[in-house]
């Protein structure tokens, strides 16, 4: 009889953690589910202060994006868009995209961008850089 309890009480704890860790995988499963992509650097960097203007400015995301769908924008200080091309892929490299730039004045400039991440969550932030006057 104590034997067969016995048998029953390692039988009951193998379960719990058989439970236990499936539960533990599910939760793993749910965290990667809900990731969404975020700007892992910048080019220019986020609040740089730059001697001359940039060529483009280029984002990588920590995760894949649909670069059809990106919206990438610089505004000067009139939160007028100063960027006529349209954001393009960057080739090889899926988690990234570039816009390139006219000559860019002296000031301050924000970049502005929306991207739709491959599991389908839209992502929207900005950030900002300047110009140095080197007049001065």
């Amino acid at each position: 009889m104590l034997n067969k309890k016995s048998n029953e009480n390692v039988v009951k704890s193998i379960l719990k953690l058989m439970a236990g860790m499936i539960v533990f995988v599910m939760v793993l499963q749910v965290n990667h589910v809900w990731a969404h992509a975020s700007l892992v650097k910048s080019d220019p960097p986020r609040r740089a202060s730059l001697s001359e203007s940039p060529a483009h400015v280029q984002l990588w995301f920590n995760e894949e994006i649909e670069a059809a769908y990106a919206s990438v924008q610089v505004l000067d200080a009139d939160e007028k868009n100063v960027a006529v091309a349209e954001p393009e892929a960057v080739p090889d490299d899926a988690k990234s995209v570039v816009l390139a730039l006219p000559a860019l004045t002296p000031g301050s400039y924000k970049v502005q961008f929306r991207v739709l991440s491959i599991d389908g969550h839209v992502v929207e932030s900005s950030y900002g850089f300047r110009i140095k006057n080197n007049q001065q």
